[in-house]
């Protein structure tokens, strides 16, 4: 139990335990940070229940016909899904720039680790934004079948490749925190399952209608680790932020 009360204290707090001698973030801080990826997370749910079931989705080996028809029946759903999305995408950027500074203020310099998590978590935005994009354009208007699956074709390729940058932002975050323990270690751990998820996710295009093909069901539970993270830090923070708060209000 020592262990896991010396995780949940902020890096200030913690310079008895062996932490750098470094400021710490406030405790309003920390908490706006959390609730911005609270507020992530559940904008991915909302938006999960707006878009079209993604298991319903023509699979990889259906007729450009029948994925035409799809999105032209559903381009009302997508739409509105894909502004919800990206809203959550927005709220994910403020959740890890926060993180970052977190982050960045355990590790003694130069601070590498902490880099690759920020620039890690950029490049995922930008590749997930992306395919947010080509998406949109085969939903907006009625598309022509071969056009309407090769816009298909890049989003979910885009997304899978998204699953690298993830899984360096996860993979930097995991080692920062099961060395200094600047919070907890299970969402440390969680990080390393979702370190591996995403690079399987990332092999989509080495084969074709198989577990690993686009439009799979890996696009379903391998984003999944990924969210569950996010809400697993957010909840940690909180708690960080709140005994940080009570600490303060009784000294």
């Amino acid at each position: 139990m020592a262990t896991f009360d010396v995780s949940l204290q902020s890096p200030a707090t913690r310079r008895d335990a062996g932490a750098p001698s470094i400021g710490s973030l406030s405790a309003r801080a920390t908490r706006l940070i959390a609730l911005a990826g609270l507020g992530s997370f559940a904008l991915i749910i909302v938006a999960a229940f707006v878009a079209p079931p993604l298991w319903n989705a023509p699979g990889t080996n259906a007729s450009a016909t029948h994925l035409a028809a799809y999105l032209q029946a559903n381009h009302g759903r997508t739409i509105a899904s894909l502004y919800i999305y990206s809203l959550a995408m927005g709220l994910f950027l403020c959740f890890t720039g926060g993180l970052w500074s977190w982050l960045r203020q355990t590790e003694p310099a130069p601070q590498p680790l902490s880099s690759v998590f920020a620039f890690g978590a950029l490049a995922l935005a930008v590749l997930i934004f992306a395919a947010f994009v080509t998406a949109g354009v085969m939903s907006y208007r009625p598309q022509q079948p071969a056009f309407a699956t090769s816009l298909s074709d890049m989003t979910f390729g885009l997304l899978a490749l998204s699953g690298i940058p993830t899984a360096v932002c996860l993979g930097a975050y995991a080692a920062l925190v099961l060395r200094h323990r600047c919070l907890p270690a299970w969402t440390g751990w969680l990080a390393v399952l979702a370190v591996d998820a995403h690079i399987l996710i990332a092999a989509s295009f080495v084969s074709h209608g198989s577990f690993l093909s686009l439009e799979s069901s890996v696009i379903v539970w391998v984003p999944a680790t990924f969210f569950a993270w996010i809400l697993a830090t957010s909840v940690a923070l909180l708690r960080i932020a709140d005994r940080a708060a009570v600490g303060s209000s009784s000294e």
